[in-house]
């Protein structure tokens, strides 16, 4: 997997031979809604060479800081609909189960479907079935 960026919230990774794009979040918290609007701008724009039709996405944010305050849910509703929409088949991998029933919230509120779970390997088995093999 070739690393497209990384900062002190995000490493995106792209692997064009399995069809894959990793987004990892790391613990480190934001420090204010701007900061969050930027990192994912920066998200954003390392994808912006990526066709996503062809390819799958996984978000890992097990390491994510648990959050729900009403500002940070306003911000990111569409800046994690910007950054996923367009994914042939899209997998969140989750540490507990309160991160599972936010990004269902999620799923509800942006009508992008995910599929969520703890189990990476479940996940990429997942995410590789989706793509059928290019046409040229």
């Amino acid at each position: 997997m070739r690393e497209v960026l990384r900062n002190a919230h995000f490493v995106v990774g792209v692997d064009h031979a399995a069809k894959l794009v990793r987004i990892t979040r790391s613990a480190e918290p934001f420090d204010s809604i701007e900061q969050i609007e930027q990192k994912c701008r920066e998200v954003t724009a390392a994808l912006a060479p990526v066709d996503r039709t062809a390819m799958s996405l996984l978000l890992d944010i097990r390491a994510a800081p648990g959050r729900n305050d009403p500002k940070f849910e306003e911000a990111t509703l569409r800046l994690r609909t910007a950054s996923v929409r367009g994914f042939e088949r899209i997998g969140v991998l989750v540490q507990t189960p309160a991160g599972a029933l936010q990004v269902r919230r999620h799923n509800r509120e942006d009508g992008v479907d995910r599929l969520i779970s703890d189990d990476e390997s479940e996940l990429l088995t997942y995410l590789a079935e989706a793509l059928p093999p290019r046409r040229r």
